[in-house]
């Protein structure tokens, strides 16, 4: 009876082990293909996806929400099995990381739209090997946030605060410098910067300065996090534009109108004692 059960837990245990590794790997191969997801309106049927079958009548804003690829992997989803499911994929040379939503199968690793592969790419050395070296997971396409936020609301930019050029220190007419610009250099150049005047601003400066926010361009997806240093006068965000505004306008689009469309959502800053430093880089 014992070495029945024994045998039944080393079952299950192998079953854990396989679904695991099922939902991630290392060091795996992404290339870059045309799947014309934006210059076919994230119409599955019109790019001719193979995930079309099943995933072509979700919504526009499901079908948009991440850039595509096609997945492939023995251990993983496959077929049907795979449509519709998001996957965090990460440049091991670089520490890019962007979600992505499968819409077909390939023959092993990843097989990258190309606005996804590019952003993926900021050393340029994936089109020079043609190709990526990634980690993955399958993660949640839809988690809940970390807090409250708004949709497709303006950001604009400004060069005023120029954190990176004063050596992160706050402008005097930065209106949360008499609460936070005394915070060690480590704080105040953990995240890039932001002027906050969303939905859930307050005239009690406490209620949003040094809090964090994670910004999405809609149109590229790119996604930075980013300190509230500064109040505004109108619409959501100004964000600096080097710590800011650059790291998301990848195609330059927001540069040319002046302003970005992005979503934004409150999340932990995580600056407790003993929680990882990742200063901000250029």
């Amino acid at each position: 009876m014992e070495r029945w059960i024994m045998s039944i837990s080393l079952l299950t245990l192998a079953c854990l082990v396989s679904y695991a590794a099922a939902r991630s790997a290392e060091n795996v191969q992404a290339y870059m293909v045309y799947l014309f997801a934006k210059d076919s309106n994230w119409d599955l049927n019109a790019a001719h996806a193979f995930c079309a079958t099943w995933d072509a009548d979700k919504p526009y804003e499901w079908r948009s929400k991440y850039n595509w690829t096609n997945f492939g992997d023995p251990n993983g989803p496959v077929g049907k099995e795979a449509c519709g499911k998001c996957v965090q994929v990460t440049n091991t040379a670089t520490g890019d990381e962007t979600i992505v939503r499968i819409v077909g199968p390939s023959n092993w690793g990843l097989n990258l739209d190309k606005p996804v592969f590019d952003q993926l790419d900021s050393d340029g050395q994936g089109h020079v090997r043609g190709h990526l070296i990634v980690n993955y997971k399958f993660v949640d396409c839809d988690p809940k946030p970390s807090g409250p936020g708004e949709y497709n609301v303006t950001a604009y930019y400004s060069k005023d605060y120029n954190p990176v050029g004063n050596d992160w220190a706050y402008p005097p007419h930065a209106a949360c410098a008499a609460m936070d610009g005394d915070k060690p250099l480590e704080w105040r150049n953990k995240y890039g910067w932001t002027g906050y005047c969303g939905k859930y601003a307050s005239s009690n400066l406490e209620d949003t300065c040094g809090k964090c926010l994670k910004v999405t361009n809609t149109d590229t997806k790119d996604s930075e996090i980013v300190r509230i240093v500064d109040t505004c006068g109108s619409q959501a965000l100004v964000l600096d534009k080097e710590t800011g505004f650059d790291p998301i306008d990848t195609n330059g689009a927001g540069y040319l109108a002046g302003h970005l469309i992005v979503d934004y959502e409150f999340v932990d800053c995580e600056d407790e004692v003993g929680s990882p430093v990742a200063v901000y880089s250029q």
